[in-house]
């Protein structure tokens, strides 16, 4: 996640359009019909729900007790694990739409384990500059929130990321540590290629060679016929073609990445073409991202 204007959806459920709109900090979006249809065409950063689920194509924010008129400030719980990262950007944009402090804070159970924490809390500031850090002495999730003040929201990651956040959870993964203004649950995703990539700008086969390396903006171009991808063209052909030759005799087979995609992928295709055609099942050309 960034610090810039998120897309945001809901599903119903206590708190979740309440959450939804402070967290794009504008105009969310309720899902109508297929959700993942619903975050590839709005091109979601984050989907809040009432629970969590196996959906995992864009991060999932839930409230849990989530009283906004009593939030008089933020806490996000750095416990390590893949989801921590999220809870100091949730935590960093909540603290910005409430008008109200906010906090990265993580537990110690002594001094043994204080280097290991400093380095984590240290790794998590640099994300959120905004957000001051705090270790506590604490050797439990319950003593960790013992020490927040009247009215703190608290910030967690999902389960199963470290002892920190194991600790927050019961049976059946359920939040069994609260905090005073509630808590909010986050689990993150892996960056896809729907929410990077950028409008194509294709050529027709029968564009001529000459036109093609005037109007070329990259490496690379898609080459699509009737919106289907059929190939790419690299500028190197084109400067070595006739100019008077049209695309089509130049076009390559090209590799390209489906909308749902890791965004990792792209890196792992980028030395065959760049920008890296988008396409859905159909092959359509949707668009084209670069790493």
């Amino acid at each position: 996640m960034n610090g810039g204007r998120w897309s945001v959806v809901w599903t119903r459920g206590a708190g979740c359009a309440e959450l939804a709109s402070l967290l794009a900090a504008g105009e969310a979006n309720p899902v109508e019909g297929d959700l993942k249809r619903a975050c590839i065409t709005g091109r979601v950063d984050l989907l809040v729900a009432r629970k969590l689920s196996s959906f995992d194509l864009v991060g999932t924010v839930v409230p849990n007790g989530f009283k906004p008129g009593l939030v008089r400030s933020v806490v996000a719980a750095i416990g390590g694990g893949p989801h921590s990262a999220l809870a100091a950007h949730v935590a960093s944009r909540l603290s910005e739409t409430l008008g109200v402090e906010g906090a990265l804070v993580s537990a110690s159970p002594d001094p043994d384990h204080d280097g290991s924490v400093d380095a984590l809390l240290a790794a998590i500031s640099a994300l959120v500059p905004d957000l001051p850090s705090k270790l506590v002495r604490a050797d439990s999730a319950r003593a960790l929130v013992g020490t927040f003040a009247e009215g703190t929201l608290l910030v967690v990651g999902a389960p199963g990321g470290s002892w920190l956040q194991r600790q927050f959870f019961g049976p059946g993964r359920k939040l069994v540590v609260g905090s005073p203004a509630g808590a909010i649950v986050v689990r993150n995703a892996p960056r896809r290629v729907f929410q990077e990539m950028i409008e194509p700008e294709p050529f027709g086969t029968g564009l001529l060679v000459s036109d093609a390396l005037r109007l070329l903006r990259h490496a690379a171009a898609p080459v699509a016929v009737d919106g289907v991808l059929v190939g790419v063209v690299k500028r190197a052909d084109l400067e070595s073609a006739d100019p008077k030759a049209t695309v089509g005799s130049v076009t390559r087979e090209s590799v390209f990445v489906s909308p749902e995609d890791s965004i990792d992928a792209v890196h792992e295709l980028e030395e065959f073409v760049s920008p890296v055609p988008v396409v859905d099942d159909e092959g359509r050309l949707l668009g084209v991202v670069e790493r």
